[in-house]
């Protein structure tokens, strides 16, 4: 890992250098034995204008340019340095797709060199990183960054991360880089030498190295033995605490009458064997307002309480943050452990299998890849510490925990046992309700649990016993399972997979044709369907042509046993796929409501068919709340107009009478928050959509221009955000903001969060996940929009049934079900703006329907006391100024 490598990065007009985009900037770094020798960085002329977009973002204009070289002139000290070198740069493959245009067009060859890829590099190394983007790397290494976006501030940033990737590649043990060396064939980036040089240099080493342990030629994290420390000293009870503690021993800790009154709520339904509802607004500090009470309970009773939570970052906050603060609070040891399905845990077993195999598949090379280096530093086992690409994520299924193993070293097993000792167990809302309702439970016995982001807990008891099935899943596992078939020179299972290949596509071309036959819509279709209600030769002929494919995948069935167990992984997850899509249309039930959902846009077999059940309330009430003695239920958002009735009834707790306690944020909502209603927007029962469209792209970008972008704007509708940000895109002919919007501009939620966060000038445009969980606190967000308030469309299918079957009941589907709902959609989109104390900020609600409409007063209600103005927007944006 001697060896010369320069570090190279570009900035450049846009993205296309075929369409004519030039190099603005270059800079690069040349590293030699480890050591930075030289550094060169220059502007260049690109002879053609900067756009604003890439101005904002770089920070350099035309003025910079203004004298500087053309690319031939540099060129020639560029190809010097790259001889003989690594060519290295974070996403090579767009930097040196730019050279290699500009070495062309100036009539120079172009270098011949091996390449090193940064983003691939780290994602390898580094497999748990949630971002590989180099701001969000370099921040992690402690590394200044400052000038992101200028080639040579960029260059430096991928220099140091290389540096850092290389010393980590060396300190792999010897058999996980000789496992590498094996797998990394198939990657983009030439590491061969470098793992040769390193695999020499630890076989010519005679140290120990007594990090890792080894399993079927893994090395894994050497696992400590847990020790539980015997207390011999009586533990004080948590109300002698309650009443002796009013401070936290944390330096600059600000004491909050909600948390310390939400404890006092939690330690009495713990004692007293009663459920409760816990209402607590942002800012109280919940985590450990419950935590607190609960381990001294477990403690005491000398039994576990199990946490459930709804989402990875708050269970990663539980773990990293709420915990280790816990542990310096109480005056005693405790113990806590994680257990999630046995799917989340990598049986080593299993993955040692299939590294006998040389995959040509790229995915699959790299995954293993990330797997072996994450062995070397998991504890757990768990694939949610992992960042894995979409084909990462479909061998994952392959090599995935199966459950029954008693191996010490499985990772299940493993986290199984630590359970069993556990004073404090955290899981999630899914695994929670498989182990209520499995014939052998993986968690220890337990009474009394902590739910916490509790609003999503029906939500997922319905995907939880819920169905569905997509076409390119299916498509997925037939590309993985031809492979096998071909490993093992299985002519006629190819022959068969060929076969069902066909049919399936055209079974799925056939359901597709079928649900837009029946529902006429420019954007998503949601077609509801009851398999015994449906008629005509179309539906007959895709039942017809299911059960053939039933006949064929039983004789696909009888050839699997020629497989070992783990290349059989696919065509079992194939077998299982399949029974589902027969079940979802071949069988009734009145307890389900059914549905496919198309894009008539989409390809021509794009469809997914869904199923879920219509009411859970029974089930919560039978196999939850009657089997624990106490679960206390939280969230910032369980209450419409201050009552509990809502969720009482979705969850079947109405026999139970729990315990309900509205705990109100300690924020300065007054002083923190304006709320504005333009009353000059038209409505959409008189407007078209595209009209309705058009005028709110105007009145974003006219508020936009007040607040300096920063603005994050909601929508219930996916056709209505992409019509939005089309007439605002072309309203923003200046490109004076960068616009970004989900399933427009790619990437998760996550990840268009973080890129907003980067401009000064930003406008976010999300639907569905952005209501919630994402966090941008302080200037970052200063204004949310809230475009329509948040009804499920009527003809949603769930809300559809769930209506008939309130209607059924003698109840009010709008009242009962519509309204509570919207309004608890609110409440979350409100909650994106003030996230600490300090933030300021200001929601426009564009629908007047909360001012006008009968049940516009309880949206307003579910709001904390704010200053409501509603104005046409050209008397509101002088108010505005003067509150910014």
């Amino acid at each position: 890992m001697n060896g010369r490598f320069v570090v190279v990065d570009l900035e450049t007009t846009g993205n296309t250098p075929k369409k004519g985009d030039r190099i603005i900037q270059i800079g690069f770094i040349v590293i030699e034995r480890k050591k930075i020798v030289k550094r060169f960085s220059s502007f260049i002329n690109p002879e053609r204008d900067i756009p604003p977009f890439i101005q904002q973002l770089t920070g350099i204009d035309e003025t910079m340019l203004s004298g500087a070289p053309s690319f031939d002139e540099i060129a020639p000290i560029l190809f010097k340095q790259l001889n003989g070198a690594y060519f290295v740069a974070h996403n090579v493959h767009f930097d040196w797709s730019f050279l290699q245009e500009e070495f062309s067009r100036i009539g120079m060859d172009v270098p011949s060199c091996p390449m090193i890829d940064t983003v691939e590099l780290a994602r390898m190394l580094m497999p748990t990183e949630a971002s590989y983007k180099l701001t969000d790397l370099a921040s992690l290494l402690s590394v200044e960054h400052e000038r992101p976006h200028q080639a040579d501030s960029d260059a430096e940033v991928t220099a140091e991360l290389l540096l850092y990737l290389l010393d980590k590649l060396a300190s792999l043990p010897l058999v996980t880089l000789q496992q590498l060396r094996v797998h990394a064939k198939a990657l983009k980036s030439d590491l061969l030498a470098l793992l040769d040089e390193a695999i020499a240099k630890k076989e010519r080493s005679l140290e120990r190295d007594d990090r890792f342990d080894e399993y079927e030629g893994l090395a894994l994290k050497k696992q400590e033995k847990p020790s539980r420390q015997t207390i011999t000293e009586p533990l004080p009870t948590f109300s002698q605490f309650f009443a002796d503690q009013k401070a936290f021993p944390f330096a600059h800790y600000e004491h909050r009458d909600g948390q310390w009154e939400m404890m006092g709520h939690v330690d009495r339904a713990l004692h007293t064997c009663q459920h409760a509802l816990i209402e607590a607004g942002t800012g109280i500090g919940k985590s450990l307002a419950y935590l607190l009470p609960a381990v001294f309970f477990a403690k005491k009773q000398k039994r576990p309480l199990v946490i459930s939570t709804h989402t990875l970052q708050l269970q990663k906050q539980l773990l990293e943050r709420d915990l280790p603060l816990l542990a310096r609070i109480v005056p005693f040891s405790f113990t806590a452990a994680v257990l999630k399905g046995r799917r989340n845990y990598l049986s080593l077993r299993k993955f040692a299998r299939t590294l006998h195999e040389m995959d040509e598949n790229y995915d699959v090379a790299f995954t293993k890849c990330q797997l072996l280096v994450w062995l070397t530093e998991t504890e757990t086992g768990d694939v949610d510490e992992l960042n894995l690409t979409a084909g990462g994520k479909l061998f994952w299924e392959e090599v995935q925990s199966e459950g029954a193993s008693i191996d010490p070293n499985d990772f299940f097993m493993r986290a199984k046992q630590k359970a069993q000792t556990a004073d404090l167990i955290i899981t999630n809302h899914a695994f929670l309700l498989h182990d209520l309702t499995a014939d052998e439970q993986a968690l220890p016995p337990y009474s009394e649990l902590v739910i916490d982001e509790a609003h999503h807990l029906e939500e997922v008891a319905a995907h939880f016993f819920g169905q569905q099935v997509d076409y390119a899943y299916v498509r997925l596992l037939w590309t993985r399972m031809n492979e096998i078939a071909a490993k093992w020179h299985m002519t006629e299972m190819r022959s068969l997979l060929a076969d069902l290949e066909y049919e399936l596509s055209e079974l799925f071309r056939m359901i597709r044709s079928y649900a837009l036959h029946r529902q006429q819509s420019a954007t998503r279709v949601r077609y509801r369907f009851t398999p015994f209600k449906e008629y005509g030769r179309e539906w007959n002929a895709l039942v017809e042509l299911t059960m053939r494919l039933a006949s064929d995948v039983r004789r696909l069935e009888t050839m699997i046993e020629r497989i070992d167990e783990e290349d059989a992984a696919p065509f079992h997850a194939f077998v299982s796929t399949f029974t589902t899509l027969r079940h979802l249309l071949l069988s009734d039930d009145d307890a389900v409501v059914r549905w496919m959902e198309v894009e008539p846009k989409g390809a021509v077999n794009a469809v997914t068919l869904y199923a879920q059940p219509i009411d859970l309330a029974a089930f919560f009430a039978d196999q939850l709340f009657a089997r624990k003695k106490s679960v206390i239920l939280t969230s910032a958002t369980l209450t419409m107009n201050g009552s509990f009735a809502y969720i009482i009834s979705r969850l079947g707790l109405e026999d139970f009478y729990p315990m309900a306690y509205i705990i109100p944020s300690p924020f300065r909502y007054e002083e923190q928050a304006l709320l504005m209603v333009p009353s000059d927007l038209p409505s959409l029962t008189v407007a078209s959509l595209e009209e309705y469209a058009e005028a709110v792209a105007r009145q974003l970008l006219q508020i936009a221009y007040h607040t300096k972008g920063r603005m994050l704007v909601l929508f219930t509708s996916y056709e209505l955000l992409k019509l939005t940000h089309s007439f605002a895109k072309q309203l923003n002919d200046d490109e004076a903001f960068v616009l970004m919007a989900q399933g427009v501009s790619g990437g998760n939620a996550a990840k268009l969060t973080r890129n907003f966060q980067q401009f000064e000038q930003a406008i976010l445009f999300g639907t569905s996940s952005f209501w919630e969980g994402i966090d941008i606190p302080g200037d970052d967000l200063s204004c949310l929009v809230i475009v329509r308030l948040p009804f499920a469309p009527p003809d949603d299918p769930v809300i559809e049934a769930k209506s008939e079957h309130i209607r059924a009941k003698g109840g009010n589907p709008f009242y009962d079900l519509a309204l509570p709902q919207a309004v608890l959609r609110f409440k979350q989109g409100f909650g994106r703006l003030i996230r600490t104390k300090s933030d300021r900020g200001v929601m426009f609600v564009f629908d007047r329907r909360m001012m006008t409409a009968s049940y516009g007063k309880y949206f307003l209600q579910s709001l904390p006391p704010i200053r409501v103005y509603e104005e046409p927007l050209d008397q509101l944006l002088p108010r505005l100024d003067q509150w910014l």
